[in-house]
């Protein structure tokens, strides 16, 4: 694994799941409604540092999930 692809091997963990359960992933309703509050308080610029890491955290987590989706998608498509 590169540096450039640190998550390379998760990505491809998720994507070898069953297809449709990577495509049927969604987070809770908790994770959204913090992620928003996260969202609004960078916008009035009143985040901790503390915060601001978790809401990068979570930003991170959603990538590499539309990364996976993607690629769950691709081999839906192959199959």
């Amino acid at each position: 694994m590169t540096a450039s692809r640190p998550f390379e091997d998760l990505i491809e963990f998720l994507a070898k799941m069953a297809p449709e359960d990577v495509l049927a992933f969604r987070a809770s309703d908790a994770t959204i409604r913090r992620v928003q509050t996260l969202i609004e308080k960078e916008k009035q610029s009143s985040i901790t540092p503390e915060e601001k890491a978790e809401l990068e955290r979570y930003l991170i987590q959603e990538d590499l999930m539309i990364i996976a989706k993607a690629r769950a998608k691709m081999r839906l498509a192959q199959s």
